[in-house]
């Protein structure tokens, strides 16, 4: 794997002050169009309730590897993150961005796994990062606002690059792949799990359908892709050896059936409130239901940038 070109302590230090030393027009600019408007959006939505959390789920957000005999949540999250880390070998000497980092749960648990030298976690919604924040134990675990469309980072920055899900709410998902690929250092790797689209609908109810959910959970049309799209995407923004892995069985079912338990659904109402936490509930049972009929499954991502 390449050389990073930036060291550990540049990346953890003055240079995450959340573009402070910016000039406020051009911060202002960058809040102006479409992309800032759909970015608000995702940071509203999942900002719903994020300070009554308390230990629920361990703040864990994604959907879980539910291999067999697994029946509990917080093992099936961990074990999405354990699969997706030690896919792209990440060890004791990785410098890591983990974008979509939310709460901080799986970086927590990345370093008590696989200690990797440091982590930079970002995320869109300022409540999951002051949370992040105040939970963090390690001095080599830093966290930041940021658009993982327009990565606050230079070239060359990280040997390791993880996005748990959130691609699926980049504005959009090829940019995001164009941003990873310039931050990684030569040889770098790009772990992810991520929705895509498994057949285009067949019938106006399915098209309706498709875009409600899209429309609902705030996730751009252009991120709409097949398995044969997303590879291209991937080595269309610079990447090679890409591994593909469609594990929808394994994680939409076991997902849904945990929301749609009683006591889980009677927390996330309180947690989230009425009106959002019944949103959520509903793309839920959509998403199950789009999975069930074919057009919507779940992948794990691996790719590389390549060696100089």
């Amino acid at each position: 794997m390449g050389t990073i070109r930036h060291s550990p302590q540049d990346i953890l230090g003055a240079g995450f002050l959340e573009d402070r030393q910016a000039p406020s027009g051009r911060r202002r600019a960058a809040r102006q169009g479409p992309r800032a408007s759909h970015e608000a959006r995702v940071e509203r939505f999942y900002s719903h309730g994020v300070e009554r959390y308390g230990s629920f789920h361990d703040n864990y957000l994604n959907f879980g590897l539910w291999e067999p005999g697994c029946a509990i949540f917080v093992e099936a999250a961990e074990a999405l993150i354990e699969r997706v880390a030690a896919t792209i070998a990440l060890s004791s000497a990785s410098v890591l961005l983990d974008v979509a980092c939310g709460m901080g749960s799986q970086d927590r648990f990345l370093m008590r796994r696989f200690s990797p030298r440091a982590i930079e976690g970002l995320d869109l919604t300022a409540k999951h990062i002051a949370i992040a924040q105040r939970r963090n134990l390690y001095p080599n675990v830093t966290y930041r606002v940021g658009d993982a469309c327009a990565l606050p980072f230079p070239d060359g920055a990280f040997t390791h690059v993880m996005a748990i899900e959130g691609i699926v709410h980049f504005n959009t998902r090829e940019r995001f792949f164009r941003e990873a690929h310039r931050v990684l250092a030569p040889g770098g790797r790009l772990g992810a799990s991520d929705f895509f689209l498994g057949r285009p609908p067949r019938t106006a109810i399915e098209e309706r359908l498709l875009r409600w959910c899209s429309a609902a959970w705030h996730v751009p049309r252009e991120n709409a892709s097949t398995v044969e799209a997303y590879r291209a995407a991937l080595e269309g923004s610079g990447f090679a050896d890409v591994h593909l892995e469609v594990v929808s069985d394994r994680v939409i079912p076991g997902y849904y059936a945990e929301q749609m338990r009683p006591e889980i659904r009677r927390q996330l109402y309180a947690i989230r409130g009425w009106i959002i936490g019944r949103l959520s509930h509903v793309i839920d049972a959509l998403m199950y239901r789009l999975y069930r009929a074919g057009l919507v499954g779940y992948l794990l991502v691996s790719a590389q940038k390549a060696p100089e």
